[in-house]
């Protein structure tokens, strides 16, 4: 990888990772008074990218109340409010930063995506676009899982639910 190719996805990393901590995710009036991560390329500079390093990262951009959840190196909308808290235990972990538009977008979380584990495992799974993604006992604390919210269901509803790739 040449040097001018790489300097568009290390802008985004130390944006995401440098940014600050938005309190008020989904405050559609909220006044923000954090300071804006560094510049991260336009689109007309870099074309959208998948970024594994960013994954678990909740994200922001500056001029919008929009909050994603970056998976398998893509941004996913959350939804709603609803949605969020079903998810994740605050909006501490919410990252500022000037665009997402240059990371792919891997389309919304469903609405109403939950937290599940069946009776008879300790297992939990992330729901959402109609399958399961097995959530390791790490992602669910690095990510910012709410683990008091998970539902407890019978085990055949969550086999019959097809598996995604698992959150590490």
């Amino acid at each position: 990888m040449d040097k001018q190719s790489l300097m568009p996805r290390v802008a985004v990393v130390l944006a995401a990772l440098g940014a600050v901590t938005a309190g008020a995710a989904f405050s559609a009036h909220a006044a923000t008074t954090h300071t804006p991560a560094p510049a991260i390329p336009t689109a007309a500079q870099a074309p959208t990218e998948l970024f594994p390093e960013l994954n678990g990262l909740r994200i922001k951009a500056v001029n919008s109340d929009d909050v994603y959840l970056v998976l398998d190196g893509k941004r996913h909308l959350i939804p709603s409010p609803v949605t969020y808290n079903a998810l994740f235990r605050t909006t501490d972990g919410v990252r500022l930063v000037l665009t997402t538009a240059n990371i792919t977008d891997g389309g919304p979380l469903t609405a109403y995506a939950y937290l599940a584990r069946s009776t008879d495992s300790a297992t939990v799974y992330l729901v959402s676009n109609g399958s399961k993604r097995e959530i390791t006992a790490t992602a669910l604390d690095e990510f910012g899982f709410n683990t008091a919210v998970v539902r407890t269901t019978y085990p055949s509803v969550l086999a019959a639910l097809p598996t995604a790739a698992p959150l590490t």
